[in-house]
């Protein structure tokens, strides 16, 4: 396979999390040619998750030495039959960031910091939540932090992902979701598809987008399509988060969501007439 590359930027219109910022962000797509096939997929990291920026991921793609290169590879490689994929409807939960109107039964809400109670009106209103704390908190802070919310409410939390910044999750009161800290136990996995492979689990999965192009979270919804549990509430929706985006996945909260045919189409059209330069022969 003759592997091409294009850059692109997209501008951020919220902070992604805690630890990101709204400066443009860098990201690559690539091109797979086989034969009569032509192939795409997404890179776009997260440097203060630890992701490699798009230069050193450019320069070291064809050795496939990293996670994230080898799943990219992958999508590339299955990239022609997602071409040819029948569309299934699917459950997203909001992500809300503080301002936006609630919407959804389900809400998931990133905090900023340890003393941010912002999401206490989501559970007020008598909504489920869907906490991320990134590793905020070490365990006698949690007790804390969640006398704060009080028991009264825990019910309504599906879980909080990454709630210490430890790998020792036993007895926290509340469902754990596994992100970035491998700790144990957990209850929900946090999958992420454009940038790692689905684990063997026997705990809940719930698919989430990676926030990056419009063309990998086609990639993400993919993934839904073919292996996810679509009885669960997943994360692959975030509206309104750049400027570039443009909507192919069309539905509401209530309903459900499924990827409209002729969306995914122009998407795959104005890939296809970016400009390319060629990378490396796999």
């Amino acid at each position: 396979m003759k592997v091409f590359y294009s850059p692109y930027t997209l501008t951020p219109l919220k902070r992604a999390n805690r630890l990101s910022s709204l400066d443009p962000k860098p990201g690559i797509l690539l091109k797979g040619v086989l034969g009569d096939k032509v192939t795409f997929a997404d890179y776009f990291p997260h440097l203060p998750l630890g992701d490699r920026n798009c230069e050193q991921f450019l320069q070291e793609f064809k050795f496939q030495n990293d996670e994230y290169d080898k799943k990219v590879f992958d999508l590339l490689l299955r990239d022609y039959d997602f071409q040819k994929l029948s569309m299934k409807k699917f459950y997203n939960h909001q992500l809300w960031t503080g301002v936006e109107p609630l919407e959804s039964k389900v809400i998931k809400y990133k905090m900023l910091h340890s003393q941010d109670r912002s999401f206490m009106q989501i559970l007020e209103k008598g909504l489920r939540l869907r906490l991320d704390s990134n590793a905020l908190f070490k365990r006698d802070d949690f007790v804390e932090f969640l006398k704060d919310i009080t028991d009264k409410y825990w019910p309504q939390i599906d879980y909080i992902e990454d709630p210490l910044s430890n790998k020792d999750w036993k007895d926290l009161k509340v469902p754990a979701a596994r992100d970035f800290i491998l700790g144990e136990p957990f209850d929900y996995y946090i999958y992420k598809p454009n940038c790692e492979f689905q684990p063997k689990t026997d705990s809940k999965i719930i698919f989430s987008s990676y926030l990056g192009s419009d063309f990998g979270r086609w990639h993400t919804y993919c993934e839904v399509v073919q292996n996810a549990d679509l009885s669960l509430i997943h994360g692959i929706i975030s509206p309104g988060f750049f400027k570039e985006e443009k909507r192919f996945i069309m539905g509401s909260y209530k309903d459900g969501f499924i990827a409209e045919e002729s969306a995914v189409k122009r998407l795959y059209q104005e890939t296809s007439s970016l400009p390319w330069k060629s990378l490396c022969s796999m």
